[in-house]
Parts: structure tokens; C-alpha cells; sequence
């Protein structure tokens, strides 16, 4: 069995593989407008599917779009009683926190 040495063509060899490429030159990039336009022409429709508000377990609809999904570690006893205020007022958990919200302002 031979050994052969693999890097032999690079002994010695230019290095014009190694040497950096020029900048490619600033591409417009076009304005939504625009593309929606040629999208259109070309018989294409940009759908960004609808924001649905999602039904609570009682049957309501949030009254609001959702902004932000986010995770808390939060207390099972605190999201009781948190969970139980909504209920009997008819708060969605968003507009709950957002009350709960102000009144933390006015502290």
C-alpha cells in the first residue's frame, strides 16, 4: 500500500484560490408596494393569513388581537384567584391583566 500526498498540487501553487472577491455591487431591493404589484400581475395573491382571535373555555372571543406569547412562572394559587377576578367580571385574560395593568400604575 502507497501513501500519496493529497496537498501536492497546493505546494507551491498560487494562491489566487484564497484571495478575497470583490463586493457585490448594491442590488435595489424593491418596495413591498411594488412586489405585491408584480405579484398581482403574475397572478399570485400574498395572503398573510388573518389574525383569529382564539375562543376562551367560556365561549368568549378575546376582544383584542394578541401582541406578545409569553411564558411566566407565576404562583397556582395567584392564577386562581387571577383566573376566578376574570370570570366573574367578564374579562378576557388579556383585558384582566391589562386592569391589572393600570391599577399597578396608580401604585
Amino acid at each position: 500500500m502507497s501513501m500519496s500526498n493529497t496537498f501536492k498540487n497546493l505546494a507551491g501553487g498560487s494562491l489566487e484560490d484564497f484571495a478575497p472577491k470583490p463586493k457585490a455591487l448594491d442590488v435595489e431591493v424593491p418596495s413591498v408596494k411594488r412586489l405585491e404589484r408584480l405579484a398581482e400581475e403574475q397572478g399570485f395573491v400574498i395572503d398573510n393569513h388573518p389574525v383569529t382571535r382564539k375562543p376562551l373555555k367560556s365561549g368568549r372571543v378575546a376582544s383584542k388581537d394578541r401582541a406578545q406569547p409569553m411564558t411566566l412562572r407565576i404562583r397556582v394559587a395567584d392564577w386562581n384567584r387571577f383566573s376566578a377576578f376574570c370570570e366573574r367580571n367578564g374579562h378576557t385574560v388579556a383585558d384582566g391583566f391589562e386592569r391589572l395593568a393600570a391599577l399597578a400604575d396608580t401604585l
